[in-house]
């Protein structure tokens, strides 16, 4: 019995030292591994997009990605450590680490956008994107993929190669807008830009870009648990950009350059990354000197910069003889009714004195950045403009030269008379339709918006705008505006009466 009672008491003597020794060495591992956490060395796993950036601890450079970082939390300046990547021509990225990782491993992929200046042009021409054009033939060798075992196979243009357009518009405008230049996306983003009864101005300069050359390659490499991939991959391309001027109708600048971009990808893709080579060729080309010079040569040289315009403008008097019937009337009138073409499309209008004015719609050359004038004999001169009122959308040109056949203006008008006959004469829809004519009565004098119109039951088109409204005796009694449709209604067309027009240009009679 008492043996019995030994032996029970040696094994928990037994027991406790064994917890005993489990507790000391539990306690030994927490000092050890505390000891091992101050004195840790951390690791930070660095790739990024492009390829090759710097990798700088605290300022000091140590590699460039893919790289792998190895650090101590002892290395702290002021309690904190730097980490950042760098690239020229490109944004920096940084991370700072305030107190000690509880991870021993971070792992990061950094994407470094494309720097850029912002291109402060106040009242710049606006400038848009055109297309890019690739003219390469299919099956031409762009490149080389080298595989591991040193096997080269040829990269040809062809299938998912090829390079369509609407994303490099995308980012064109992207770009653009984000340096400070104006382009329609920019134009249209203003508050109240788009006025019902106007369109904002047309871009002076198209900007287009072809590819000259372009060149991947790709080699296999070994991986090094960067998770960068295992294929160091880059794509250079070269551009040709062209600026076309739409005031002169030439391509005014030619600009060289090429961008190229290394990466790293898995074995199973297959990614080019065209769009960032574009946008850094496309950020080069936007700061460009002579790109830039050719902004600034520009800036002002819009034709409106007010809301109207009040020059006096004499116009001569015109006598005119009678005529036997309204074909003569036509045939007389149509020299003088001239089709008003610009690069945002064409409108009416009439000649009034034989120097060369022509009357017209405001809203036929706003914003515009070319005008020219044609005949009936398919004569077309280039026209400027001497004076406009928005609010009244009416507008004064002047054609080169002199001794043209004008129309005379009804001086002394106060109101149309309800039922009376008038015509107009211009170029309702296509180019080809020029010297068309519409006749109708006046059917009503209304006002709206502030403004008096002669109100017309004839057939009126969006080209007519700007046409003359004349009377039986050949007399411009009023300029062609607008058209009302709706649904119960076949047509309702509306012109300013002369006299209105007369007072809003400010046009006077010479003796």
């Amino acid at each position: 019995m008492i043996l019995k009672q030994l032996m029970n008491f040696q094994q928990a003597l037994d027991i406790f030292y064994s917890a005993f020794k489990m507790k000391k060495l539990l306690f030994i591992t927490l000092i050890f591994g505390t000891v091992q956490l101050m004195q840790a060395q951390f690791r930070y796993t660095i790739t990024s997009l492009p390829d090759s950036a710097e990798v700088r601890l605290n300022g000091e450079l140590k590699g460039y990605t893919p790289y792998r970082l190895n650090f101590y939390w002892r290395n702290a300046e002021n309690g904190k450590l730097v980490v950042s990547v760098d690239k020229e021509g490109y944004e920096s990225w940084s991370d700072t680490i305030v107190e000690k990782p509880l991870d021993w491993d971070f792992r990061k992929r950094v994407y470094l956008g494309p720097s850029f200046p912002y291109l402060n042009i106040e009242n710049s021409p606006l400038i848009a994107f055109d297309k890019l054009v690739v003219e390469f033939p299919n099956g031409k060798e762009v490149g080389k993929s080298l595989s591991l075992n040193g096997e080269v196979e040829q990269i040809k243009w062809e299938g998912s190669i090829k390079i369509g357009d609407e994303e490099f518009a995308e980012k064109f405008y992207e770009v653009a807008t984000d340096m400070g230049l104006n382009t329609p996306i920019s134009e249209n983003a203003k508050l109240f830009s788009e006025d019902q009864r106007s369109r904002t101005r047309l871009p002076r300069y198209l900007i287009g870009v072809e590819i000259t050359d372009y060149a991947i390659n790709r080699e296999q490499v070994k991986g090094k648990d960067y998770g960068d991939g295992d294929v160091k991959s880059s794509t250079k391309i070269d551009f040709t950009w062209k600026v076309l001027d739409k005031k002169t109708g030439k391509v005014v600048l030619s600009v060289d350059n090429q961008s190229k971009v290394t990466f790293r990808q898995e074995l199973y893709q297959s990614v080019e990354n065209n769009s960032l080579v574009f946008e850094k060729a496309l950020i080069d080309f936007l700061k460009n000197e002579k790109f830039i010079s050719l902004l600034k040569d520009g800036v002002g040289d819009e034709p409106f910069t007010e809301e109207e315009s009040k020059d006096v403008t004499e116009v001569q008097e015109i006598a005119i003889p009678d005529f036997a019937s309204n074909s003569e009337m036509i045939k007389h009138a149509n020299p003088a009714c001239v089709t008003v073409i610009t690069d945002g499309g064409h409108g009416s209008g009439v000649v009034i004195d034989q120097k060369g004015y022509v009357l017209s719609a405001y809203h036929v050359v706003e914003g515009v950045n070319k005008i020219d004038v044609k005949f009936s004999s398919g004569l077309t001169l280039q026209a400027e403009i001497v004076s406009y009122d928005k609010f009244h959308d009416l507008v004064l040109l002047d054609i080169a030269g002199e001794g043209f056949k004008p129309l005379p203006l009804k001086w002394e008008m106060n109101k149309l008379s309800l039922g009376e006959d008038v015509l107009t004469i211009g170029t309702p829809a296509e180019l080809e339709l020029g010297q068309s004519i519409s006749k109708g009565i006046v059917s009503g004098n209304r006002k709206h918006e502030g403004n008096v119109y002669v109100q017309l039951d004839m057939a009126v088109s969006p080209g007519n705008s700007g046409g003359p409204l004349l009377n039986s005796k050949g007399e411009i009694v009023g300029v062609v505006q607008r058209k009302l449709v709706g649904k119960g209604i076949e047509g309702i067309g509306f012109a300013i009466p002369i006299s209105q027009v007369i007072e809003t240009l400010n046009l006077k009679q010479s003796q």
